[in-house]
């Protein structure tokens, strides 16, 4: 029974709502506060979403704030969800704010660049927020990839010591305990400052949860007053257009600029990653409200996809389709074999599925992208390889706990059944030391 619950300030994400509870109310650690506030104790929460919260801390926070609004004012929702089909959109609203799922699940969450990595601050906003409120807390809006600066005092955002990736020992870091006083850094480059408003725009704009209108509808109507849809609105000039955005935002110092590949992706309605679609509709002039509220026809949605013909009857240009796609995947495959691209850290096997699927691509295109069909190669592996990678992954993750352990403790977290240690073994001398399999192998035989 949660007995007291701070007011959430504006802004603040939920994660940080919690930490301040885990303060406020007394709990002696954060096991028992996931314990209060979470339905198992193998729950790990997002620090960007909610969480699988049990029903009694449900029935008490709905009478605070409604889920959805929780959801739509206090999360990430808005970054990830934003430019998704409308269908896709409310379920992955209705099933994060009363459903126990995983994001992956409901729109991509891609790995994070440089400089996301941790939950970033304003140290100005911090000086607010303690003389308003007595104490510092996490901003979303300072957590929007790409997102170098804060809007309100025209600083740039600082790292704290935080991961913005939730991790396997969860704990919670409330902003005050976390954020030291770090010297204030003014941004006056003009460009640089609307862009960023620009992001804080789209982020905070209402979402329209009523009209379908394909995100690719609107930058295609945002590019037909430019030089980059010729007249007849047949063709795209994709590759003019990444090439001059990419000197565009090289010079702005932005942590990731989109590529080629994924420019193409948006504008064929199979990408709808935030910050991409705000990097092209920044370059080609178009307002915030016309992003987040468009008023297209019906007539106009209809010119932009059939002219989606082209898609398959165009010729396509293999080598730079190759080249332009290898360190996307590359990056993509290295965080799924390694964990990083796992909310709990544990690797997994990557599979021809698996790049077929994120990388939207076609049947066997990969036998004509000799550069992405090496780097596939390089992390293929079989099952037991992968399943020994895991259990070295979850012993190993058990021991930085400094706790007692078994073998079931190792079962729960690497999701390797018994029945398969002995296909394991050939591979564990492979990823570990001679002393580290003889402890695992005493663990399952005991």
């Amino acid at each position: 029974m949660i007995v007291y619950m701070p007011t959430i300030y504006p802004d603040e994400l939920v994660y940080s709502w919690f930490c301040r509870y885990y303060v406020h109310s007394g709990c002696f650690s954060h096991k028992m506060t996931l314990q209060e506030l979470y339905c198992k104790k193998s729950d790990n929460p997002s620090k960007e979403f909610i969480g699988n919260l049990n029903p009694e801390v449900i029935g008490q926070m709905e009478k605070i704030y409604p889920l959805d609004e929780l959801v739509l004012n206090h999360t990430m929702f808005p970054q990830y969800a934003r430019f998704i089909p409308l269908e896709q959109k409310k379920v992955a609203l209705y099933r994060l704010a009363h459903d126990s799922c995983d994001v992956h699940h409901l729109f991509p969450v891609l790995p994070r660049n440089d400089g996301e990595r941790y939950l970033r601050f304003c140290p100005l906003c911090v000086k607010d927020d303690r003389k308003t409120y007595g104490e510092a807390y996490w901003h979303r809006k300072h957590q929007i990839r790409n997102m170098r600066m804060c809007t309100k005092h025209k600083c740039m955002l600082m790292e704290s010591s935080v991961p913005a990736k939730s991790e396997q020992g969860f704990t919670f870091c409330p902003a005050e305990n976390y954020i030291s006083s770090d010297e204030t850094i003014f941004i006056d480059d003009p460009m640089v400052i609307r862009y960023a408003e620009y992001l804080d725009m789209v982020f905070n704009a209402p979402i329209d949860f009523e009209n379908d209108i394909p995100t690719s509808s609107i930058l295609y109507d945002g590019m037909s007053r430019t030089k980059y849809l010729k007249q007849s609105g047949r063709s795209r000039y994709t590759k003019m257009l990444a090439d001059d955005m990419s000197e565009f935002y090289r010079n702005m110092g932005i942590y990731s600029v989109a590529s080629v590949y994924q420019i193409q992706r948006v504008l064929l309605e199979n990408l709808h990653d935030f910050s991409v679609v705000c990097q092209i509709a920044f370059f080609l002039g178009m307002g915030a409200e016309e992003l987040t509220a468009s008023a297209l026809t019906k007539e106009q949605i209809q010119q932009e996809q059939d002219s989606h013909y082209m898609r398959n009857t165009v010729s396509v240009n293999w080598d730079l389709l190759d080249r332009e796609t290898a360190p996307v995947l590359e990056k993509l495959v290295r965080a799924v074999y390694d964990g990083t691209a796992n909310e709990n850290g544990r690797p997994e096997r990557v599979s021809e599925k698996l790049v077929y699927r994120e990388m939207n691509l076609l049947g066997h295109q990969l036998e004509n992208m000799p550069k992405c069909k090496a780097i596939f190669e390089k992390y293929t592996e079989s099952y037991p390889e992968t399943w020994a990678r895991k259990i070295i992954w979850a012993y190993r993750k058990l021991e930085e706990e400094g706790k007692p352990f078994c073998w079931t403790d190792i079962r729960r977290i690497s999701g390797v059944k018994k029945k398969n240690f002995q296909a394991v073994v050939p591979y564990l001398m492979k990823y570990t030391d001679v002393d580290t399999v003889s402890q695992i192998v005493a663990l399952v035989v005991s």
